[in-house]
């Protein structure tokens, strides 16, 4: 899929991600196993081999179908870093593009089960003054985290000049000075 993305002047694009599958197995083993249950009955059944193609594609089709625009619309959907903001975007039909700004964020959360864990996914949410952003569930979460985190606090230092001199003042010493604390205690009283 070409990308529509537009990129500001001066603005770099880290990492292009897209999300996980969602829906796009089960057609797929359907089709195949359909397909394949027509092709063993034309073996053994000779009415089924007359109309073998015609059967395929009526049982199998419309589950192919369903696979194949599932796999354009996932294909289709993307996540872009860069190092001023996070661009979301996607759609088959309805081109729907979101965009958040990296110095909006207030915090990253990470949202798992444990059999997310185990294939590394997950949702990721974006905290902003606005809200909550979701962009959706992606492979290696705490990966993209992390990127999306350094892109964050990545602050530009200004190089200090060679010819720069440092000078030292030192502190007035009663500054520093601890003066004991006189308590009246018991031995005192007597």
């Amino acid at each position: 899929m070409a990308t529509r993305t537009v990129l500001r002047e001066g603005e770099v694009r880290i990492i292009s991600v897209t999300p996980v599958s969602r829906g796009t197995i089960r057609p797929v083993l359907v089709t195949i196993v359909l397909v394949a249950l027509v092709i063993f009955g034309a073996q053994h059944v000779h009415l089924v081999h007359e109309h073998e193609t015609l059967l395929a594609v009526l049982l199998a089709g419309p589950f192919a179908l369903v696979a194949l625009t599932r796999t354009w619309r996932w294909r289709s959907h993307k996540v872009h870093v860069t190092n001023d903001r996070i661009l979301v975007e996607g759609g088959v039909l309805h081109h729907q593009h979101s965009a958040i700004e990296l110095r909006d964020i207030a915090a990253i959360r990470i949202d798992q089960r444990v059999s997310e864990r185990l294939t590394r996914r997950g949702v990721i949410y974006l905290e902003t003054v606005a809200g909550t952003f979701s962009i959706g569930k992606l492979r290696h979460p705490g990966a993209l985290c992390r990127l999306i985190d350094a892109q964050r606090f990545n602050v530009e230092s200004v190089p200090v000049a060679y010819d720069t001199v440092f000078a030292y003042d030192e502190p007035e010493p009663f500054d520093y000075e601890v003066q004991p604390r006189h308590s009246r205690g018991r031995h005192e009283l007597e």
